[in-house]
């Protein structure tokens, strides 16, 4: 058996999923919504710039540039890296559980432990299934952000479309990191969507926690791109704390990281971790040693796993 025939068999158990089809399609839509709103936004503003600039010719007057052309054009899909770290992460947890209950519930453990395969090559394969679905998640997302894009009367450049591949390879890292977790906790935990528990606890507790005790970013201000960049409050406490939690702060980590690459980022604004970057990329290695290490190690021989 190698290993891209278990990764077939694992992805085609998620695909038969409705619940990860239901989310994929929801995911793909609010991809769509922000999209809309970008290109809402930047017609809103187009249109009363053409009113002010006929105005102003009328009277004589010196016409301003268009505040269009003064912004980043990435920064019109600022919504995008919110529904990434939202309900991408979220999917991506689910199918990470799915990938192993899917086999549990089934009864296939024992079948899979009868065959000589070793049990690294089982974990690579079910760490590889979840990484090509993430990377389908961050491809929807892609080209829903290159179309609404290409219809906006935006001048993109080279770079430009290189920070758009940047953002997304970010917000793939920060999902993957939360399905590879998942698919450690749905190996290593007993119970029916125990895995997905655990997870989901310890997703809640970097996307809302974290964020109000480093920055007094409370759960509405977090579902904004523009009000989660926020300054550390000027009192100990927040000092302190941002300073002992801020490396740990994921969904900030992640959130300033695209706001710089789209162009959004406040001037002057301080990540709440000294390397932010360093601090996702540890995020994604750690948890996929522990997804490796508990499905490398889960019984499939007829013990409580099978």
């Amino acid at each position: 058996m190698t290993v891209m025939l278990i990764v077939r068999q694992a992805l085609s158990g998620i695909v038969r999923d409705r619940g990860v089809l239901l989310l994929v399609a929801i995911f793909a839509a609010l991809v769509a919504v922000s999209a809309f709103l970008g290109w809402s936004a930047t017609n809103a503003v187009n249109a009363i710039y053409g009113q002010a600039v006929d105005w102003l010719t009328a009277q004589g007057a010196v016409v301003p540039p268009n505040p269009m052309h003064q912004t980043p054009p990435l920064a019109s899909l600022r919504n995008l890296p919110v529904y990434i770290s939202f309900l991408g992460a979220f999917t991506a947890i689910v199918i990470g559980q799915e990938l192993v209950e899917t086999e549990r519930r089934a009864g296939v453990l024992p079948l899979i432990g009868s065959r000589p395969v070793p049990r690294g090559r089982v974990a690579v394969a079910r760490m590889l299934a979840l990484l090509i679905a993430t990377s389908f998640l961050t491809t929807v997302a892609g080209a829903v952000a290159i179309l609404a894009l290409l219809s906006l009367p935006l001048q993109m450049r080279a770079a430009d479309w290189g920070a758009l591949a940047w953002a997304l390879l970010l917000g793939w890292t920060y999902m993957s990191a939360f399905g590879l977790l998942a698919l450690g906790f749905a190996a290593r935990l007993q119970g029916t969507a125990a895995g997905l528990l655990a997870a989901t606890v310890v997703w809640l507790a970097i996307t809302f926690v974290l964020p109000a005790l480093t920055g007094n970013v409370n759960p509405t201000a977090a579902i904004n791109p523009v009000s989660a960049l926020a300054l550390v409050p000027d009192t100990p406490f927040f000092h302190w704390s941002s300073r002992l939690l801020g490396p740990v702060s994921l969904s900030e980590a992640f959130g300033w990281l695209d706001a710089r690459t789209m162009g959004y980022l406040p001037e002057g604004l301080a990540p709440r971790a000294p390397l932010p970057l360093l601090g996702l990329w540890l995020a994604f290695v750690g948890s996929a040693a522990f997804a490796f290490h508990a499905n490398k190690t889960l019984d499939l021989n007829g013990g409580r796993d099978a």
